[in-house]
Formats: structure tokens, C-alpha cells, sequence
């Protein structure tokens, strides 16, 4: 959300939340994006993805970024390592890690930090 104002707290409420629009990972229309906030320099992306169930995201990695996820519903295979709710996992650069969900819907949060401000958060 680049909308959202630097120099004040911001609270997006559930409904708000719920509003946002998501656009899908990696052209799939089960693993859905909704980008929280952006910083400015680009070094830090927030976010959540939804992930019907039983959807995949094949395995991949980010050569130049690091990614931190908490597991808010659902569970899932990140890596191999099944994460359940409440569960969290850091993915270092260059780590190759597949994502498939569960028998039921997933939520995650994540926090995507590239090193390279020009990275766009729509490759990952």
C-alpha cells in the first residue's frame, strides 16, 4: 500500500483488510497477494498471501532477498517443514523452498526484505 502515510501510526481493520485488493502469485489464482505497506527505499515489503487449498507454490528462491512468514491460519509445507498456525519460517537468499497448502484454506504474513531496492515484490 503505498498509500500509507510514513509519519503516523496506521491500523487497517479486519474489514479493511478484507477489502484490499489482492492480485495473484505468480499468475495463479489460488496463491493471492495483498500488499500491506511497501517503505519507500523499497527495502522492505509486508504482506499477506492466501493459499487455497491444497495450492502450490513451486519450488523457487530469492537470490538476492530475505523472507520471514508467519503461519496466521491454516497449515503448510514451506521447504519440506510442515508450519502450522502460530508457526513461523525464515527463508535465507538463494534458498530454493516450495509452499503447498493444506486440506484447508491458508493465511501468512510475511515480511520480504530485498537487497536491492529496485526488486519488485511481484517476482517472489
Amino acid at each position: 500500500m503505498s498509500d500509507v502515510p510514513q509519519d503516523k501510526v496506521t491500523v487497517l481493520s479486519a474489514e479493511a483488510l478484507a477489502q484490499l485488493k489482492a492480485f495473484p502469485l505468480h499468475g495463479d489464482e489460488r496463491l493471492q497477494n495483498k500488499l500491506l505497506w511497501k517503505s519507500p527505499s523499497g527495502d522492505t515489503i509486508v504482506g499477506l498471501i492466501q493459499m487455497a487449498p491444497g495450492a502450490r507454490d513451486d519450488g523457487h528462491n530469492h537470490p538476492s532477498a530475505t523472507q520471514h512468514t508467519w503461519v496466521v491460519d491454516g497449515t503448510v509445507s514451506i521447504g519440506g517443514v510442515e508450519a502450522t498456525a502460530g508457526s513461523y519460517a525464515f527463508v535465507p537468499p538463494g534458498v530454493d523452498h516450495e509452499t503447498v497448502a493444506g486440506d484447508e484454506p491458508v493465511t501468512m504474513f510475511y515480511v520480504y526484505q530485498p537487497f536491492a531496492p529496485e526488486h519488485d515484490h511481484h517476482d517472489h
